[in-house]
Parts: C-alpha cells; sequence; structure tokens
C-alpha cells in the first residue's frame, strides 16, 4: 500500500526540497561564528602587529570572515536554486533571493575588511564605502534587469511587437 499524504515521511513536510542547503548555510556560518569567538579569545591577539596598525585579530576576522561570506554566497545560491526547483510558482521571485543572499555576502566582507583596509584609505575615508557601494550595484542592476525581464515576459517578443 502506497502513501498518498504528501509530505507525511519527511520531518520537514513542503520544506523539504531547501532543507539541504538551508541546513549548510545556517552550519556553516554557525561553525565559523565560533571558530571567530574562540580564535579572538586567544591572549595577545589583539596587539598590533610591530611596525603597522593592524593585529593578528584583524588579520584573523578578515580570512574567518571571508569564508563566512563565500558560504552565504555559495550556499544562499543553492538555497535560492533549490527553491526555485522545488516551488516553480515563485520561479520569478528567485534571483530576488540570490540578490539577497548576494549582498548579505557583500556587507559581511565589508564589515571584515573593515578593520585591515580602514588604515589605506585615512586620507579619503569615503573611497572605502564607495568600493563596496559599485560591488554591490552590479548585483542590484543584474536582479533588476532579470526581474523586470520575468515580468514584462521575454525581451524578443517585446521587441517584435514594437518594430
Amino acid at each position: 500500500m502506497t502513501n498518498t499524504s504528501s509530505g507525511s515521511n519527511s520531518t520537514w513536510g513542503a520544506f523539504t526540497p531547501v532543507m539541504p542547503a538551508f541546513i549548510r548555510l545556517v552550519a556553516g556560518v554557525i561553525v565559523l561564528v565560533i571558530i571567530e569567538a574562540v580564535v579572538l579569545g586567544f591572549p595577545g591577539i589583539g596587539q598590533p602587529i610591530s611596525g603597522s596598525t593592524i593585529s593578528i585579530a584583524n588579520i584573523a576576522v578578515f580570512m574567518i570572515g571571508l569564508v563566512v561570506a563565500l558560504i552565504v554566497f555559495k550556499f544562499g545560491t543553492q538555497l535560492s536554486k533549490a527553491v526555485s526547483d522545488a516551488y516553480k510558482s515563485y520561479q520569478n521571485w528567485v534571483p530576488l533571493l540570490a540578490y539577497v543572499f548576494q549582498i548579505i555576502a557583500i556587507v559581511i566582507l565589508y564589515y571584515v575588511s573593515n578593520g585591515i583596509a580602514s588604515q589605506y584609505f585615512t586620507s579619503a575615508p569615503w573611497a572605502y564605502p564607495l568600493i563596496f557601494l559599485l560591488i554591490a550595484l552590479i548585483p542590484t542592476l543584474r536582479v533588476v534587469v532579470n526581474l523586470v525581464h520575468a515580468l514584462e515576459g521575454s525581451p524578443s517578443t517585446k521587441h517584435s511587437q514594437n518594430n
């Protein structure tokens, strides 16, 4: 006898298709945040390196934050693709979900690189945020163009109607 009720075999119900990507994302970030907390608890890690204002703590935060940003970017994109595959009715909004994870990764990278990069931008403190604003502009433009095309229909049909 087959079980006809959907989702009764799984613990997650309707969220079963997206849970592996979601669990990878959350577990990866949690593990790295715990590692960062442990590393920053080492004695003397906050002292500057001789001849510099950068400390080993700044470098550790940057390296771990870089990995966190890559995990958020990679597994967040996987999560949005899983949503696209599992829930066809939300397919037009998947680029927006991927965009959210891309922007979160850029923001994480901005904050973790601030400790190292700030000393190089003392004469022009506006340049450092501007660099990340320009980086964030790329996925923003891409998602806006993709959403407009998805909501309006394919661009080839619009051009053929206007000619």
